[in-house]
Order: structure tokens, then C-alpha cells, then sequence
């Protein structure tokens, strides 16, 4: 059952002669997609787990660059940050493309940012078009079920997350992603960045997934695995740019009652972050529900402003001081701002902070549950 994909149609239009780099973690569907959008061509096929085809594709000169081009109507580079030099390999591709007589589609695909963030974006400035692929959004689920479909089964989107082949097969949902998680979570961090799957670094992974919705520090972190401070932030970063989990700051516009350098941590995939724990329970029995709601929530609003290409960030908003006051979710652009309440009943309501609403009184506040998530969507 292959759901259709929202950022299709950009990817279609990008090409040729640039070459389109599609980011996201390992299992979200990006080969599945290129597979699609490719498959009345001619693909020529390289896989960065094969190193067959990482020889293959070393190019030492003009004529090995036009020999790679001249073999299909579309190049497919998948796991691409596993080809060495692959910014270089990008950029001679794309500058021998634009010359050719006929142009094939250049696309490569990358479960890292590690090292695509440090060569891609230096050895082929103006020649790429990048684009994210996260797990299935609410709404692409939508387009194919129907929302009364995907609001009948929501908790259970909730708790099992969003990974095209959970979503499509939930009745083996606990065993793949268990298998996942134990298996190829973090195969392309420890393979990029040189760590080696330690106690530390396991009791890290699983002290975020139980502070999801939590504000945390560095340094408090750092108290509690016994790693170092400066080790915490590269494990967090190398976490983000493996799209294991998503870090969400705190807006302020530096009025002094303002929280300015805390740091909540999501996971990008909330059945991901169950498998880490080992825990699946109904949401109803949940003691973390809540957090889980809002973990959910929050990335489905990434996945939504990355498909659009709209440029909102996210962020969250507290006071400082004894009594604090909290916004859960604030969007912005430019000047304009938009803020969530998450709440698990639709009968609840948004309680707007008497401080935010003094500081921000054009800013609306909306409740987000499980239940209005079509009316968020449309509106």
C-alpha cells in the first residue's frame, strides 16, 4: 500500500540539471519515493551500504563523470553519506549535467546529515536542492484514509508512530520497531562520528525519552549519565543530524521574565522513542499520555511547515522565577506568531498564561487534542 508522499511534487519539479538530496531517517520511505518517481526510467542505482557501488562510483576523470551520467535517465545515490567526497561527487555530476545535450535526474538520499551538512553545502553551493523526508504525517495519512480513518485510530498512531511500514502493518508494529531500534537506530551515527555504543551513551538516549516534554539542561544531563558536558551537546547534535530526535528552544524577546536558554528534546518518531523504553501501553493507561500528546503533536508541525517549505520555527515559552507560566507550542514568522495548548480532551481548554497574553496579545492561543486535529489541519 504506497501512500503518496507531500513533497513529491517539489521533488519532481527540481530536476534536472541540480540534483535533489533527500534527508531523513533510515526506514521513513526515501528510496520508496525516488522508486516512484522514477520508475517509467532508466535508473542507474547506487547504494552507499554496498561497496561495490561506492567503487563504482569513484570518478577520476571527465570521461569517468560522463561514462555515470551516460548510464540510465535517472541516477539514484542512496545512503549517500556513505560515499566518500560525496560533495565533490555531487558537484562534477551536476556540472557535467548542465552542459550535456540530454540531462538526466540527479537525486541521492542521506539517513545523515553528518557528513552531507559538512561537504554537500561547501563543494556544490547553487547545484542542490535539499529537501527533508520525515515519517508519514497526519495528513498525508488523511489524504489516503480519509480523516475519520486516521481520528479512529490516533492513539494508536500515538503510541506506534508514524513509519510508513508501522502505519501500513500495525499488526507486527512492536516487534519491527523494537528490531529497529536494536538494530539500525543509530547505525549511521556510530558509523559517521566514530562512537562506540557505550553504557553512557545508551542511559543518555533513554533519559530524553523519558524527559520528552520536559525542559533539560546540559548540564543537568551531564550530572545524571557521568558524561561531560561538552559530550551531552555532541551527542544531542549527532542525534539531531541522524533524525533520531528534534530539540525545540525557548522563544523570547528578551523581556526579562523570559526563559531564553532552555531546551526541550523530542524524538522524531514517537514509536521510536517507546521502543527505547520498552513500552507500548494504550494511552489510555498511560502515566506519560500527556508528554506523548504533545511529542506527537509537535513533530507532526515539523513535518507540516518542512512539506510546505513555509519557514516557520517552533519553539516553547516560560517565565522564570517561583511560579512559572507556560505556552507549549509557539509558531513564528516574521512578526506574526501562533500558540498550542496541548490537551488529551477536546473539552479542555486553552489557558492562556496571564503573562503571554500581556506580552503578546495578538497572539492566539488554541487547544491541540487528539480529537480537533482535523480542524487544526484545515484551518
Amino acid at each position: 500500500m504506497l501512500i503518496p508522499r507531500e513533497i513529491q511534487p517539489f521533488i519532481v519539479s527540481q530536476t534536472p540539471p541540480k540534483a535533489v538530496v533527500l534527508l531523513g531517517g533510515r526506514r521513513v520511505g526515501k528510496t520508496t519515493l525516488l522508486e516512484e518517481i522514477a520508475a517509467r526510467d532508466n535508473v542507474s542505482f547506487y547504494n552507499g551500504d554496498n561497496p561495490e557501488d561506492i567503487e563504482r562510483l569513484q570518478m577520476r576523470s571527465a570521461g569517468d563523470v560522463a561514462s555515470v551520467l551516460s548510464q540510465g535517465d535517472t541516477i539514484v545515490i542512496d545512503e549517500a553519506q556513505r560515499f566518500p567526497d560525496i560533495g565533490l561527487t555531487l558537484k562534477r555530476l551536476v556540472d557535467a549535467n548542465e552542459k550535456a545535450q540530454k540531462q538526466v535526474r540527479i537525486f541521492a538520499t542521506g539517513s545523515s546529515s553528518l557528513d552531507l551538512a559538512r561537504g554537500v553545502k561547501e563543494s556544490a553551493v547553487g547545484r542542490l536542492a535539499i529537501q527533508h523526508l520525515w515519517p508519514l504525517s497526519v495528513s498525508e495519512a488523511a489524504s489516503h484514509d480519509g480523516w475519520g480513518e486516521v481520528l479512529r485510530n490516533i492513539d494508536r498512531m500515538i503510541v506506534y508512530g508514524m513509519y510508513p511500514n508501522i502505519y501500513t502493518h500495525p499488526e507486527t508494529a512492536r516487534s519491527t520497531l523494537i528490531n529497529y531500534t536494536d538494530s539500525l537506530l543509530f547505525k549511521d551515527l556510530f558509523a559517521l562520528s566514530g562512537i562506540r555504543q557505550s553504557e553512557k551513551f545508551s542511559k543518555l538516549v533513554r533519559m530524553l525519552a523519558y524527559r520528552i516534554g520536559s525542559i533539560v539542561s546540559y548540564d543537568g544531563l551531564a550530572r545524571d549519565t557521568g558524561l561531560s558536558n561538552t559530550a551531552v551537546m555532541n551527542y544531542i547534535t549527532l542525534l539531531e543530524q541522524c533524525f533520531i530526535v528534534k530539540v525545540c528552544g525557548s522563544f523570547s524577546r528578551n523581556l526579562d521574565s523570559e526563559l531564553k536558554k532552555g531546551k526541550k528534546i523530542y524524538f522524531c518518531d514517537t514509536g521510536v522513542r517507546n521502543a527505547i523504553i520498552n513500552d507500548f501501553s494504550p494511552m489510555g493507561g498511560r502515566a506519560d499520555a500527556g508528554a506523548l500528546w504533545e511529542n506527537f503533536f509537535f513533530m507532526e508541525r515539523v513535518k507540516l511547515h518542512s512539506n510546505r517549505s513555509d519557514f516557520k520555527t517552533m519553539y516553547f515559552w516560560r517565565t522564570t522565577g517561583n511560579k512559572p507560566q507556560e505556552i507549549d507550542f509557539i509558531e513564528v514568522l516574521d512578526n506574526k506568531m501562533e500558540a498550542f495548548e496541548c490537551k488529551l480532551s477536546s473539552k479542555a481548554r486553552a489557558k492562556s498564561a496571564e503573562s503571554f497574553a500581556k506580552a503578546y496579545p495578538d497572539c492566539r492561543v488554541r487547544t491541540a487534542s487528539p480529537a480537533n486535529l482535523m480542524r487544526i489541519w484545515s484551518d
